[in-house]
């Protein structure tokens, strides 16, 4: 849904309207809050420059335009004014500023309940103290997980996989398999002059694909080295942020997930 609040700036910039949120539901409670931590009406209007309903005034509020969410999903931006990159450079912006807000909230409470959900899989994997090694005991993980790691995206996309795939093959050229089915031998090559062949492969998944997880668990050359998170410390935005912070990230071209996790490590400088 974070796919849709892009699209809603995008749309108000295109029309020269101002951008009006509901303080309650859909975007702030339903995406905004979900995603970041500290999301405040205040911060939202003065780092975004959002309106909020309840401070306009009675006289405008019959002219304005309400707009539906399948219509902000598919919103695509035609005004010649601004460029594909204009459009970028602007949401690398709400990106920078929404995990600004974030990253104060955490140093304010770093014992949250929402500030562990967004460190659960790193402080998993990577905490530090005598904990860590019993932690991944405790989680089933008998396998080294070294300091630097790829992060695989494997998303299902329920009935639509296989629909989807063969559209963005057919518009980009892309191949309509590789995506879905991460084959071990297609790993092994991006990894390999990256130099990352050797270190620790880690999964979030949705769990539709299993056959994807056993492939390469059995696989004799990313077997060794792979290993999906495990559902009990797995959250939205603790698979986020392990994904975000990887040295290397793999995920499905169709995927608005995997498109959201490239988009923030542009935005925050992680090639």
């Amino acid at each position: 849904q974070i796919r849709e609040v892009f699209h809603a700036f995008d749309m108000a910039r295109d029309q020269g309207g101002a951008l009006v949120f509901h303080e309650h539901g859909f975007p702030v409670e339903l995406t905004l809050r979900k995603l970041f931590l500290g999301i405040e009406r205040t911060e939202l209007e003065n780092r975004l420059g959002i309106t909020f309903f309840d401070s306009v005034e009675e006289k405008y509020r019959s002219k304005m335009e309400t707009v539906s969410q399948g219509e902000i999903y598919h919103y695509i931006s035609n005004d010649p004014n601004y460029s594909m990159f204009d459009s970028i450079e602007h949401r690398h912006y709400i990106i920078q500023e929404l995990y600004r807000i974030t990253a104060r909230e955490m140093e304010l409470r770093p014992g949250s309940p929402d500030a562990a959900d967004m460190c659960a899989s790193l402080h998993a994997f990577f905490g530090k103290g005598d904990g860590k090694g019993n932690m991944l005991k405790e989680l089933g993980i008998t396998k080294s997980i070294t300091h630097k790691y790829t992060v695989i995206h494997s998303r299902g996309l329920e009935n639509d996989g296989n629909r989807f795939m063969n559209k963005a093959q057919e518009v980009f050229g892309i191949d309509n398999r590789a995506g879905l089915d991460h084959p071990a031998d297609l790993i092994s090559s991006i990894l390999a002059p990256l130099g990352m062949n050797n270190n620790s492969i880690l999964m979030i998944t949705d769990g539709q694909s299993p056959e994807v997880v056993q492939r390469l668990s059995s696989d004799p050359v990313v077997g060794p080295i792979f290993q999906v998170v495990p559902s009990k410390v797995s959250t939205v935005t603790g698979d986020l942020m392990l994904a975000i912070f990887s040295d290397v990230f793999i995920g499905n071209p169709v995927s608005t997930f995997s498109q959201y996790i490239v988009q923030v490590r542009y935005a925050l400088g992680i090639e």
